[in-house]
């Protein structure tokens, strides 16, 4: 069983917070297929709305990739030849829970390519979580993910 420290990511980001990690658009979207389905869709967007919904294959593709929007397994669980993320194999070589255990993390180039997606939020958390440990920053319960 994951303790909830095991959901903070190396970057600082917390998976419990991440709609991978919950599944829930991964889910939305499978109730979305399963519903238009079951009312047969297709038929109302063949004979009802054939020009506003004339790209409806395309959007069903779309639809179907979204309910595999799932992360299978959190970063701590992930073996070595899973993993892309330089973050993560920094901290795994240096023995580091997260990144806030490293004197450079506020200026460290790996953390600076999260921003585009995420903002300053990885060095926010990590701020917080090197200021009051991991355990209470976690009951805190204020994360950043944008």
């Amino acid at each position: 069983m994951k303790k909830n420290s095991d959901l903070l990511a190396y970057c600082g980001l917390y998976c419990g917070d991440c709609a991978g990690y919950s599944g829930e658009i991964a889910d939305a979207a499978q109730h979305l297929k399963e519903t238009m389905e079951r009312y047969k869709f297709q038929q109302t967007v063949k004979h009802l709305f054939p020009e506003e919904l004339k790209d409806f294959q395309a959007l069903c593709e779309k639809i179907d990739f979204m309910t595999q929007l799932k992360c299978p397994k959190i970063c701590r669980q992930r073996r070595a030849d899973e993993v892309k993320c330089e973050i993560w194999k920094c901290c795994r070589n240096n023995g580091f829970f997260a990144c806030h255990e490293c004197s450079t993390f506020e200026t460290c180039s790996k953390l600076q390519n999260m921003t585009e997606l995420h903002g300053d939020s990885c060095l926010k958390n990590l701020r917080a979580v090197s200021e009051m440990g991991v355990d209470a920053w976690i009951r805190r319960g204020k994360r950043f993910w944008f």
